[in-house]
């Protein structure tokens, strides 16, 4: 069916002629009140420019407001009118009497914050415009790429948000205050303010994946990096029922669920991928099988997907499914929208501090899997190091965790393959705790790890209930 696009011209230039919005009175109770008391100003400095007025004349009055504060000096009816005065701006401003109605227009001083709120309000809302009317000279263009366009939108919308939030300080008191509030709810009983990973050794070393960190899990091709972030996924989704979001830039989502099919029901992935399922697979699946289908498991595998795709992406999966965890595989497949040249490093360390924004603006862990340099190959000993973090070292700076992937068994190839191969899980970094090595068990042929002190060897998963091999 074909969409209407038809818009009636009056409609249209009722649109195209509207006064963008605005608050005249807002604008001038934010006025009065900063000549009326200076103790209002800091938070107003704090939370409006002058380009958030729309009136120049206010626009040019705050600026003069902002000099004066900033240069140690009282603000009262006569030291601005001397200033817009000496300064040649106090008629185009409508002269002393219409800084003297100022202080007239404000209602109530104690609300000064409501007034400024009421002013950035309609700022946004004509920033958006502004914005949105760049995106529609655009589309009038020469331009062919519909993606461009798209992202286009999608970064200007992103660019307004990310400055949406300007608090100053928060006193010591409160914040102190609400956190002993949550660990005594906590501890009656209440809503854990982390993820749990699903593998007792990483919780207990981590506290658990922290809602707005950023988690790296880094190791060389071939370790099983994605297979370790799929396993936290698979069982923080299947165990804790955490609404989680995948973008997988390196695989195909057939592939990813190929990697959950194995893990889950313990099936050779190798007889997944070659479609060579037996008799006895088929009844795995027959038998286990809805437990992973009603999995709250998101994918996107649209390949070279930026930050702020990322996150618009994700805002809405918060919005409709309360999203609790993102996984990004891989750091070094993602593009950049604000830095495309020649240097990799700035680029890579864009992407990571996007990454950590958008951790912190939607409260969830995000997991990104990273790639290693060739140095530790060049080592006697290879295990990662820190340093061996790819082409940046932003991402070490930006992440909350960084984990190592390292499995001695994967530079022995000549020797014969073992069902169990050891693993180690290397904490290299860890904001909230300590530093250590957890030791996991590997079963190549499911993409699964577990802690065999815990399962020595996973079982397929009795008939007739989810999965809970390897858990």
């Amino acid at each position: 069916m074909a969409r209407n696009n038809y818009i009636p011209e009056e409609i249209r230039q009722k649109l195209l002629n509207r006064i963008p919005p605005h608050n005249e009175q807002a604008e001038q109770a934010v006025l009065g009140s900063a000549m009326i008391s200076a103790d209002c100003i800091p938070d107003l400095i704090n939370t409006l420019d002058p380009e958030d007025f729309y009136f120049p004349a206010n626009q040019t009055i705050f600026e003069a407001i902002l000099i004066l504060y900033n240069d140690h000096k009282p603000i009262d009816l006569v030291t601005l009118s001397e200033y817009l005065s000496l300064k040649g701006q106090l008629a185009d401003v409508g002269s002393l009497e219409y800084l003297t109605s100022l202080a007239e227009a404000t209602p109530l001083l104690r609300n000064y914050r409501y007034y400024s709120d009421i002013v950035l309000e309609k700022s946004k809302l004509r920033q958006m415009i502004l914005s949105l009317n760049d995106v529609i000279a655009t589309c009038y263009g020469d331009s062919e790429n519909i993606d461009e366009i798209i992202d286009l939108v999608a970064k200007k919308l992103y660019d307004i948000r990310e400055d949406q939030d300007r608090r100053g300080f928060a006193k010591l008191g409160p914040v102190l205050a609400e956190r002993l509030n949550y660990l005594e709810a906590f501890a009656k009983g209440g809503k854990e303010d982390m993820i749990r990973s699903g593998f007792p050794s990483i919780d207990e070393t981590l506290g658990g994946l922290k809602k707005g960190g950023l988690v790296i899990i880094a190791a060389r091709p071939g370790m099983g990096k994605t297979a370790l972030a799929l396993n936290i996924v698979h069982k923080a989704a299947m165990i804790y029922q955490i609404p989680t979001a995948i973008f997988s830039l390196e695989m195909s989502k057939e592939e990813v669920s190929n990697r959950f099919l194995s893990s889950h029901l313990s099936i050779d992935s190798r007889r997944i991928g070659s479609a060579k399922l037996t008799k006895e697979d088929w009844d795995k699946i027959a038998d286990n099988f809805t437990a992973l289908y009603e999995a709250p498991i998101y994918i996107d595998d649209r390949s070279g997907i930026s930050a702020i795709e990322m996150l618009a992406k994700a805002r809405q999966l918060k919005l409709e499914k309360n999203l609790g965890l993102i996984v990004v595989d891989y750091l070094q497949l993602m593009s950049s929208d604000r830095i495309r040249n020649d240097n990799r490093q700035q680029e890579i360390s864009e992407i990571s501090r996007q990454l950590k924004i958008m951790a912190r603006e939607l409260d969830v862990p995000v997991i990104a899997i990273s790639q290693l340099s060739r140095a530790c190959e060049n080592r006697s000993n290879r295990r990662p190091i820190l340093s061996d973090l790819r082409d940046s070292g932003a991402i070490e700076q930006d992440a909350d965790v960084v984990m190592f992937l390292y499995r001695d068994d994967y530079y022995n190839q000549d020797e014969p393959k073992k069902d169990v191969e050891a693993a180690e899980l290397i904490v290299a970094k860890n904001r909230h705790g300590e530093t250590r090595t957890i030791h996991l068990g590997w079963r190549a042929e499911y993409t699964m790890f577990f802690e065999p002190e815990i399962i020595p060897l996973p079982d397929a998963p009795p008939a007739g209930r989810g999965s809970t091999s390897g858990y």
